[in-house]
Formats: structure tokens, sequence, C-alpha cells
């Protein structure tokens, strides 16, 4: 497997697509919780976004840290891009992700 260099992008926060297959779903107690640690250190963790042209700008991993940054009125978010253009290979990584497998 070719090594890449993972670099962090600042992007338009309204540009990123919420996958439609992402499973995880969180209660208002979770989302409370996750803002007030964005409030104390901020978004420390990229969200992983496909860049592969058919797939430009879907979300793999950090559904919920985009979606509480969005309420939160963040207007740029922390990414980092993998070209993975097989829709497949793209949801056994978010359900990975998710999982911390």
């Amino acid at each position: 497997m070719d090594k890449q260099k993972l670099e962090i992008t600042f992007v338009d926060i309204d540009s990123l697509k919420p996958a439609t297959y992402n499973p995880r779903k969180h209660s208002e107690e979770t989302a409370k919780q996750l803002e007030n640690s964005i409030k104390k250190f901020g978004l420390v963790d990229p969200i992983i976004v496909n860049n592969a042209p058919s797939r430009r700008n879907i979300v793999i991993g950090g559904h919920f840290r985009l979606e509480v940054a969005k309420k939160m009125g963040f207007k740029k978010m922390p990414v980092v891009y993998l070209n993975i253009p097989d829709v497949n290979k793209e949801k056994e990584l978010n359900i990975r992700l998710n999982r911390n497998v």
C-alpha cells in the first residue's frame, strides 16, 4: 500500500456532504457533551472526507463532529482528504471508523 502524507486542510463547512449511509445516531445529551468539549478544546480531531472525483466532499468519518460544529456556527472544518473512488471501500472505512476496528 502506498503511504500517503496526511494533511489537514480547513474546508468550507457547507461544502461537506454527510454520507447518506452513515448508521450512527446520537442523543441530545451526547451532542451537548461534544459541544462542551469543542468549546473547551476546539476541533482537535479532523474529519475524514473523500476526495475521489465521483465522491468529492462526502464525509467518511466525523459526521457527529460536523453536525455539532454546524450547529455551533463554525464556517470551516478541519479535514483530512482520502481518495477512495470505490463506494464499497468508502462504506467499509466508515463502519471501521465508527466501530474503531
